[in-house]
């Protein structure tokens, strides 16, 4: 299991910005299961919550030994309170930059499957919107979509205005 941290300038975000990998290049022989076959990997891109970053998923969760025993390559880019969402008015595209860009960058740095069946998103809270709004506006990218405590549809059907954490009447 390689477990590392890139940096990289985001055309999207028109900065440097930095992601977690997981990528379960190791090959064990399990007597009694089948070998690992050499084919390119699924990816799952999962997204953190509000106030977080993209330690979250490898501080708080196993989802190193979920990425090893599946086979599945892992990246958490960080959302910076940003909800993943395009802001124009700033020139921040973190919807771009985590829907088309950053699946992009990865397809092309490691040994993954350009097949869309082969490629997932999911976020907790913050990035649980994140992951349902992208994995829509991106299905070309995006076979499933995970969101854990996303509040997404609270936030479209209460008709209040969303201000960080907290729902404030209009």
């Amino acid at each position: 299991m390689a477990m590392m941290q890139v940096h990289f300038y985001s055309k999207s975000l028109r900065r440097e910005v930095t992601f977690n990998a997981l990528i379960p290049l190791d090959k064990f022989e399990i007597p009694g299961q089948a070998a690992v076959e050499n084919k390119p990997m699924k990816a799952l891109y999962l997204l953190n919550g509000y106030s977080g970053s993209c330690m979250d998923w490898i501080s708080y969760t196993r989802i190193r030994e979920l990425s090893n025993k599946h086979h599945i390559a892992v990246f958490m880019p960080s959302g910076e309170n940003h909800f993943y969402v395009d802001d124009l008015n700033k020139g921040e595209r973190f919807g771009e930059y985590v829907g088309n860009e950053l699946v992009a960058f990865t397809r092309e740095m490691f040994p993954l499957s350009e097949r869309r069946e082969d490629t997932f998103i999911g976020g907790l809270s913050m990035g649980g919107y994140g992951a349902i709004r992208n994995g829509l506006k991106y299905a070309g990218n995006f076979s499933k979509i995970m969101a854990f405590l996303h509040g997404t549809f609270e936030m479209i059907t209460s008709k209040k205005r969303f201000y960080g954490r907290w729902m404030i009447k209009k």
